[in-house]
């Protein structure tokens, strides 16, 4: 895959399969600018990018949920690298919630990051999407199995996969192709940004390894890979698709 003169946004890009995907991209000739919240691992993976071809990335440190931050990613791309050809939409945040807990904050909290960003973001970077005939790829959970705790997620999950789908058949006639990735249990920083030390993350992995028929956990390039097929031109026709990748887990 070659994405030589192609300028990529990615969010979440200071971690995890955001993270690898922007690797990825400036491994393969992107020009890509990376959305974060950790300032330091966000600059640590602008330094990767621009060591594997020497294009030097557009590093933006903010909060996606913070009033006009998606304008400000959109309106400096542009201002920097002069279009937008592929927005991956990655970004994002797990929580356990429950009908039970009448916590509305967290449930908005959530719906925010995972929801209300990907869609604001689209729109302000459509116009410019519209001219490149481009790519969107939205990077969000494979289907829940139902399991207590997780009522806001899946509801959050399957709006994003309706989302892509029905975007997707509207955005055609523009040129314009969107598709999704769904990653199962995948070896990030997620539980760790829910102050899970590292011990007891593995722990967790290794005995959630065991519900996945492949008995693996999803390593984040696995996903990364899947990302850049979506991104790709190898299938000029990939539109409205949703890849899972959860080694059989969502059917199992």
């Amino acid at each position: 895959m070659d994405f030589t003169g192609k300028v990529i946004i990615v969010t979440g890009a200071s971690s995890g399969i955001g993270a690898v995907s922007a690797k990825m991209f400036a491994a393969h000739g992107a020009t890509v600018t990376l959305v974060g919240r950790d300032e330091t691992r966000l600059l640590a993976v602008a330094k990767a990018c621009e060591e594997a071809k020497g294009i030097k990335p557009l590093p933006l440190q903010l909060d996606l949920t913070a009033v006009n931050s998606c304008v400000v990613v959109a309106q400096k791309t542009v201002e920097v690298f002069g279009r937008i050809d592929i927005l991956i939409n990655c970004a994002g945040k797990i929580g356990v919630t429950s009908l039970f807990d009448a916590n509305m904050v967290a449930f908005d909290d959530l719906l925010a990051i995972n929801l209300r960003v990907p869609y604001e973001l689209t729109q302000k970077c459509l116009p410019h999407l519209v001219k490149t005939k481009g790519r969107i790829v939205n990077v969000f959970s494979a289907p829940f199995r139902a399991r207590p705790g997780f009522v806001t997620s899946s509801v959050i999950a399957e709006a994003l996969e309706r989302f892509t789908k029905v975007s997707a058949v509207e955005l055609a006639p523009e040129g314009v192709k969107m598709n999704a990735v769904r990653p199962g249990l995948t070896r990030t920083n997620i539980l760790k940004n829910i102050n899970i030390d590292d011990d007891e993350a593995n722990d967790m992995y290794e005995a959630l390894a065991g519900m996945v028929p492949c008995r693996q956990i999803i390593e984040p390039d696995e996903v990364a890979k899947m990302v850049l097929l979506a991104a790709s031109d190898m299938f000029p026709n990939l539109n409205a698709a949703s890849f899972v990748v959860d080694g059989g887990a969502s059917v199992a």
